[in-house]
């Protein structure tokens, strides 16, 4: 199977200049949203306090009884309206974009300084073989101790799985080459959740690279064991329909290894090692998932 060839790049490292001197693309970012006013105004204000020249933002709400749809007006953006599945909506934000660069963002996602935008270009424009600058997301500063459990540990599980070169990465919270987009098809119609795995999955069948970037954004989401079962149980369902390993390209043994060392030794560890109380919490978000995926395939 083949999967994602991730290059990783350090913020840190200044050395890279992009291909095409002081050109200037622009990027669209494409946000669903259904009543996000929690976290949209951050989200968007954000985007619009960056100092990179060329922006536009859609919106496209699947149905918001709360005040999204004028919080995104105030900040110029396009709204369109579609009740359906996630990449469904996704879908029609990336064809009425116009940006050379498209950025598929969560209205839960936000920017912690203002050239986060302009250094994220010039790294991808330094691939000419990279479809995707895939970007490290983490908890905001203020999160509580399921949010910073959960982040740690989905990040770990994902970068080790990279690193090993095992799985379909770089599908949310990235910024992609428009042409590689189309070149695949664009994501496949009627996909929910896993519609990042499925666009990841046929850019890495095309041979594309995916540029793993580490200047973070914060994700202000998985915030109580509430919010996290009841989107692990939309995750679980959707997933069983294609197929966990078919989705992800990451095969069940590994996944029940990566677990157990990323979750299991290596959280305990550091809760012992690093006095932070959220990675003795990390056990307990594995025990609920795997309860979740389990009771999910066996239901008919």
């Amino acid at each position: 199977m083949k999967t994602s060839k991730v290059i990783f790049i350090h913020a840190e490292e200044r050395g890279l200049v992009s291909k095409g001197g002081s050109y200037t693309p622009l990027v669209s970012f494409v946000i669903p949203t259904l009543n996000s006013e929690r976290t949209l105004e951050k989200c968007l204000g954000s985007i619009v306090q960056q100092d990179y020249a060329l922006i536009e933002i859609l919106v496209i709400d699947s149905g918001s009884t709360d005040n999204s749809i004028a919080m995104a007006r105030r900040f110029g953006a396009r709204i369109y309206f579609l009740k359906g599945s996630l990449g469904d909506v996704r879908r029609l934000g990336i064809d009425n974009s116009s940006g050379e660069l498209i950025s598929l963002w969560d209205s839960d996602v936000y920017i912690q300084h203002s050239k986060w935008l302009s250094r994220s270009v010039s790294v991808l424009r330094s691939f000419p073989r990279a479809s995707t600058l895939w970007i490290h997301s983490t908890h905001p500063p203020n999160a509580g101790i399921v949010a910073r459990a959960y982040h740690w540990y989905s990040w770990m599980m994902m970068l080790n799985f990279a690193k090993k070169g095992i799985g379909f990465w770089g599908g949310g919270v990235s910024i992609f080459r428009r042409g590689a987009i189309v070149d695949i098809g664009g994501i496949t119609r009627g996909v929910d959740t896993g519609e990042d795995y499925d666009l990841a999955k046929k850019l890495a069948k095309e041979g594309y690279e995916t540029i793993f970037y580490d200047d973070p954004v914060y994700h202000d989401t998985h915030n109580t064991l509430n919010e996290l079962v009841r989107k692990d149980i939309r995750r679980a369902k959707n997933f069983k329909k294609k197929g966990l390993t078919r989705s992800t390209g990451i095969p069940l043994v590994e996944l029940v290894k990566m677990n157990l060392k990323i979750g299991l030794s290596l959280s305990l560890k550091n809760l012992f090692t690093k006095k932070e109380a959220y990675f003795g919490i990390v056990p307990i978000l594995i025990l609920l998932r795997l309860i979740i995926y389990t009771i999910v395939h066996l239901l008919p």
